[in-house]
Order: C-alpha cells, then sequence, then structure tokens
C-alpha cells in the first residue's frame, strides 16, 4: 500500500480535495472576467480537464504502478459521482467529457514531453477558450491568472510526494 499510511482511497481522497470543484459566475467577475452562467460551465469544465490532467502526472510521477489504476479509478469515480452538482458543467455528459478528455490528456501529455511548462499549458487552454468564443482576446491575462490560481500542480505532487 502506499506510504504513510496512506492507502489508495485516501491518496485519492486528498487529491479530490485538493482540486478546484467549478467557478462561479462571482468567481470570474473576481478576476475580471464577463460572467455568465455558461461561461462559468465552460470554466469548469476546462478546470476540470486541466486539473485532471496534472492529478494524473502526479499519479505517474509518485505513485507505485501496480496502485495506479485503483487511484485514478477512485479519483475519476469521485468527479462522475460529482458531475453537474459538485462540478456545474452544464448540459455535458460524463461520456461526451471523458471522450474529450481522453483526448485533451494525450494532447497535453504530448505538449509537456516537448518540454511546455506547466504556465505555457494554462496558456494554451485560455487560448482555447478564446477559440471557443468563452472570453476575448483582452481577458487573456485574467483567464491565464484564474487558471494558474485555479490548478495547484505543485499541491497535488507534494500530497503524493513521499507515497509508494
Amino acid at each position: 500500500m502506499p506510504g504513510k499510511g496512506m492507502t489508495p482511497k485516501e491518496a485519492a481522497e486528498a487529491l479530490i480535495a485538493a482540486m478546484p470543484t467549478g467557478v462561479s459566475e462571482s468567481h470570474l467577475e473576481e478576476y475580471g472576467i464577463d460572467a455568465t452562467a455558461e461561461r462559468a460551465q465552460v470554466f469548469t469544465r476546462e478546470l476540470l480537464f486541466l486539473n485532471l490532467f496534472w492529478i494524473f502526472a502526479a499519479i505517474e510521477a509518485h505513485i507505485p504502478s501496480k496502485y495506479r489504476p485503483l487511484i485514478s479509478e477512485l479519483v475519476l469515480h469521485a468527479v462522475e459521482t460529482g458531475w453537474g452538482t459538485t462540478y456545474p458543467v452544464g448540459p455535458a455528459a460524463w461520456t461526451a467529457f471523458l471522450t474529450e478528455w481522453n483526448e485533451r490528456r494525450q494532447r497535453y501529455e504530448r505538449l509537456v514531453k516537448e518540454g511546455v511548462s506547466s504556465l505555457a499549458l494554462s496558456a494554451e487552454v485560455g487560448l482555447g477558450l478564446e477559440e471557443q468564443r468563452a472570453v476575448g482576446e483582452e481577458d487573456r491575462r485574467q483567464v491565464l491568472t484564474l487558471l494558474i490560481d485555479s490548478v495547484p500542480v505543485d499541491t497535488y505532487g507534494q500530497l503524493l510526494e513521499d507515497v509508494g
């Protein structure tokens, strides 16, 4: 089992507890981004993609291979359980999210292997939000700040650093 007395379930719970659950309209406004319910849902979905990517990267880096599938499954199950409530994504279907998540994960992995930093990956997500017309180019700085603040990359690694 993982070290420090942490079970795979406890490791998954710690990761989920560290992950932001969603973006509200008021949260967007705090960053100076014009807010609508639809825009908040788009941001929530994009943050889920990005947070899950970094969570899975932390699992890959810090968890013994025999526990990775279980912890990954527990993390995804927790997100699915909170789908639409804890994670207010609007009308998006879980199965469609998983399909897109797998595509994003592969793209993000490729970018990281090419040497892209976590900051540059957040900027990439911000550009994607512009392409979706969820925000305008004039919001680029605020979007990047929100993404950086809402994706605790270092925390995920620290939670699992001594596991295994």
